[in-house]
């Protein structure tokens, strides 16, 4: 079963949701299960499977989900405000954080696809003064070998694992920082199948290849990877969460508040993201 959870009461997840639900087969209709804001009964198609919560939304939705994962499912979650989650009676900062400590896992991979494009991020939701001192070896390694595994058991194999440097240049031999130091190692470390390049520039690592569903690029940091990733691709992309008991699928885009209640929320993003869903179920 795919689980989607309807996100912001306020946003537009559950707009985008619905429109995309629906240009799906009515046999691809039935492997999704919604859960939502009892308030939005009445707006539920009556094909729609679906469970409703009580407030607050995004966390009982989220929670209820959760408990319902499988190893053999998949969680689909739309966009909400990092306000709006909680562990333990505790706010955490987004879905990603919200695994890491329900399933005691820090090493929990981010991880972004667009049709043939593969990116990794090694770090994600930490200050940008925290990145260099956030990396070393072991959590490239980690981080690297958890993604890999993980495409291969759910996307198909890999022959390529492209990674960046943290700084300028990839720290020009030192001149610019000597991080990259880290990376090496790691990829010393690396026992993988697939052929490992770099460190390289982040600017350039791509430049003189091609997209292709057998190479991952691995980034260092939130937006040195994001901000290529979202420039060619817009909100047609998956936010991944690799490293759970099951796989964990988002849209690439946010709440988009302005928009709600107007119709008129652009919904091609989740029809990837539903697309995918089932392709990996169907695997």
């Amino acid at each position: 079963m795919i689980y989607v959870t309807a996100g912001h009461e306020r946003g537009i997840g559950l707009e985008v949701f619905l429109k995309a639900w629906s240009l799906l087969s009515s046999s691809q209709q039935e492997e999704f299960h919604l859960f939502v804001g009892d308030e939005f009964k009445n707006d539920l198609p009556s094909e729609l499977k679906y469970t409703l919560v009580q407030k607050p939304y995004s966390h009982n939705a989220l929670e209820q989900a959760c408990d319902r994962c499988g190893p053999n499912d998949i969680l689909v979650t739309m966009p909400t405000t990092k306000n709006e989650l909680f562990f333990d009676g505790k706010p955490v900062s987004g879905h990603t954080e919200y695994f890491r400590k329900r399933y005691q896992n820090e090493n929990l991979v981010m991880f972004f696809k667009s049709y043939d494009a593969n990116f990794l991020l090694i770090t994600d939701h930490i200050p940008l003064r925290e990145v260099a001192t956030k990396i070393n070896h072991e959590l490239i390694h980690s981080k690297i070998k958890i993604c890999v595994d993980n495409y291969k058991k759910y996307f198909g194999h890999l022959n390529d694992v492209i990674i960046s440097g943290i700084n300028p240049h990839a720290g020009e031999g030192g001149i610019l920082g000597t991080e990259e130091k880290e990376i090496v190692k790691a990829i010393k470390d690396l026992d993988l199948s697939e052929r490992i390049i770099g460190p390289l520039p982040a600017d350039g690592l791509f430049l003189n290849d091609s997209f292709a569903s057998d190479k991952l690029y691995v980034y260092m940091y939130h937006d040195q990877g994001l901000a290529p990733f979202k420039t060619m691709f817009k909100s047609k992309g998956a936010n991944i969460t690799l490293g759970m008991p099951y796989l964990r699928l988002s849209v690439d885009h946010g709440t988009a508040f302005d928009l709600f209640g107007k119709d008129s929320a652009n919904y091609m993003g989740c029809y990837y993201v539903l697309k995918l869903a089932l392709k990996v179920i169907k695997k």
